[in-house]
């Protein structure tokens, strides 16, 4: 069994040709681990590199879809998920086509050629396969694709790969046996006078003057056209999973190189209840797939939540299939850039299917940012529905920005209870929005009526830190917060010079001092002001008030006093209040340039 493994990146014409120009043909690069294999691997990778870095082409990132005009979109795209290996016949694997047209490997044989590389998975798709004694390398379109070019060509196979961007439920293909493949193994023919659908051995075979139909009896026949026009699930591939443990498409048939009846096939050379658990384990959790496009979910009729826009046919499918008319972005331009995308050409496209596009940043994985902006946000939603626009809310990966500001709008708005508000939106659309951030954000919306001070119930949990203590020394915390500076909490040892107290407050500005071996001192290390009777105080804001204009972040003395948030049910009046403020914070925004008035 002879093995070889090379990358397999799409390289730009004139970073080929510098390729040429540099180098003679580029063998496969041997899988052995010596460092004169190793030294020829990384020699020849570096021409491809230097070629491909002089000529400006070479772009790392998932290839570009066709027909796609984001920038980004050109020849020299490398799809970092593939690879390139070369097995001897007969290869031991049996291919599988979904019903979403991929074929992909669906088991490899016991002590096959492909089962001993330990580098071809279960799940793979393959892209391209062929030899260099033939053709070349061939593209994948059908089963009809892989059934020619594996039994035409001889000598080791070539097979470009695919590695799936999340792990492949192969405990799925365990529960499946035949009788659950889609095409039910040619039992039951399928006619129609559709040519298009024929797979690409017979499209030459089938051409004439008339209008000829066809039986067929074997999914072979089908190109991956045809199984999407029949396949009952087309209407979905739109909203695809952002899970791990996504669910395998149907299977519509299968192939192999080797027909013995006696081969015994396997899913992979692991225990499969670990896989199977380690699976569940990964259920939760969410994992970004910028090339898997555009993803949204519609959560009220006027409102949808999703992915950025990446190609001026998103804005296309937003206007016609979705009637989207406005479009609030809180990407900034360098996620923009980063990912690819041409925001010119998106904002042209939006103006020409006459849809508003409306960005305004909040940087991503900030709490404190979004928090701050989170007010005026939600006050431009409600100023889009009020003036009856159909939204798309988006950020990047449509996770955490979009939907927290949908969040916002049906707690703020809606009088939506929080923990109801976000049960709704990530049942509706897999997210995980900054939830505390949104406390945060309702807690400073309602300071935004009450001139900072809040007079009901605690909101916040305060975690004073006094760190010029010694050892076994009595501290003592005492403000304007404690009965008027009359009572006394005393402080935690919590090692070394260090003693904590943990207060919860209301929402305000607070003044305090710790009393340490009997003497009221104030830390010199913490914010500080002095009051009318010259006395020098520590002081703390629990919170802050909303602005129509947040102010930006600014780097101050470590702190450590921690704060923290506190989610709690609101009081009749606070959500009196809540709502009061929210509209105030949109009618504070002009309903013609949707900018703060002057």
């Amino acid at each position: 069994m002879a093995l070889h493994l090379t990358a397999a990146p799409t390289i730009a014409p004139s970073a080929a040709a510098a390729c040429r120009s540099l180098a003679p043909p580029l063998p496969a690069v041997s899988c052995s681990t010596s460092r004169r294999g190793w030294r020829r691997r990384r020699r020849c990778v570096s021409v491809v590199a230097m070629a491909a870095a002089a000529d400006g082409e070479m772009r790392h990132g998932h290839a570009a879809e066709a027909g796609g005009g984001g920038a980004g979109t050109g020849t020299g795209r490398m799809n970092l998920n593939e690879y390139m290996v070369a097995v001897d016949r007969p290869l031991g694997v049996r291919f599988a086509l979904a019903v979403d047209g991929r074929v992909f490997v669906h088991s490899l044989k016991k002590g096959g050629n492909a089962e001993k590389s330990r580098i071809i998975m279960v799940g793979d798709t393959l892209k391209k396969a062929g030899s260099r004694e033939g053709v070349g390398l061939v593209d994948i379109r059908d089963l009809g694709d892989t059934e020619m070019v594996l039994k035409e060509t001889s000598g080791p196979c070539d097979l470009v790969l695919e590695r799936p961007f999340a792990p492949f439920p192969i405990h799925q293909l365990h529960q499946n046996e035949d009788y659950h493949l889609l095409f039910n193994k040619g039992r039951v023919p399928l006619t129609s006078w559709n040519g298009a659908l024929l797979s690409s051995k017979l499209n030459e075979s089938s051409e004439g003057n008339g209008n000829p139909g066809f039986a067929i009896f074997s999914p072979r026949l089908l190109n991956s056209h045809g199984w999407a026009v029949l396949s009952s699930e087309q209407d979905g591939l739109n909203q695809r999973s952002t899970s791990l443990a996504n669910r395998i498409s149907e299977i519509v048939g299968l192939y192999s190189d080797e027909d013995d009846a006696d081969t015994e096939w396997a899913h992979g050379s692991f225990p499969l209840e670990e896989y199977i658990k380690a699976l569940d384990r990964a259920k939760g959790e969410l994992y970004y797939n910028h090339s898997l496009g555009m993803q949204y979910s519609k959560i009220t009729e006027q409102i949808f939540v999703g992915s950025c826009l990446q190609t001026e046919r998103d804005v296309k499918m937003l206007s016609e299939t979705m009637g989207i008319t406005a479009v609030l972005n809180f990407q900034s331009e360098s996620e923009r850039t980063n990912w690819g995308i041409n925001s010119e050409a998106i904002n042209n496209s939006c103006r020409e299917n006459n849809i508003l596009m409306v960005n305004y940043p909040i940087r991503e994985v900030d709490s404190m940012d979004l928090r701050k902006k989170l007010p005026f946000c939600v006050g431009l939603l409600l100023r889009l529905i009020r003036k009856n626009y159909r939204i798309y809310v988006t950020c990047t990966t449509g996770y955490d920005r979009s939907p927290a500001c949908v969040i916002a709008y049906l707690h703020w708005v809606q009088d939506t209870p929080l923990h109801i508000a976000h049960k709704f939106i990530t049942g509706l659309h897999s997210c995980r929005p900054d939830r505390a951030a949104i406390v945060w954000a309702t807690w400073d919306l309602i300071a935004l009526v009450e001139n900072g001070r809040h007079d009901g119930t605690p909101t916040h949990s305060v975690c004073f830190v006094w760190n010029s203590g010694r050892e076994g020394e009595d501290v003592e915390l005492v403000g304007d917060f404690t009965s008027n500076w009359k009572d006394k909490v005393k402080c935690n040892h919590k090692g070394g010079s260090r003693y904590e107290a943990e207060i919860r407050l209301r929402h305000g500005k607070y003044y305090y001092k710790f009393i340490a071996g009997g003497q009221w001192r104030h830390s010199t290390s913490l914010p500080t002001e002095t009051d009318e009777h010259g006395n020098v105080n520590n002081v703390i804001r629990v919170g802050d008030i909303a602005r129509i204009r947040p102010a930006p972040s600014q780097l101050q003395i470590r702190d450590p006093t921690v704060v923290k948030v506190i989610e709690r049910a609101l009081t009749e009046d606070e959500r009196f209040l809540l709502a009061f403020a929210a509209r105030r914070m949109a009618f504070a925004i002009c309903p013609i340039r949707l900018s703060p008035k002057q």
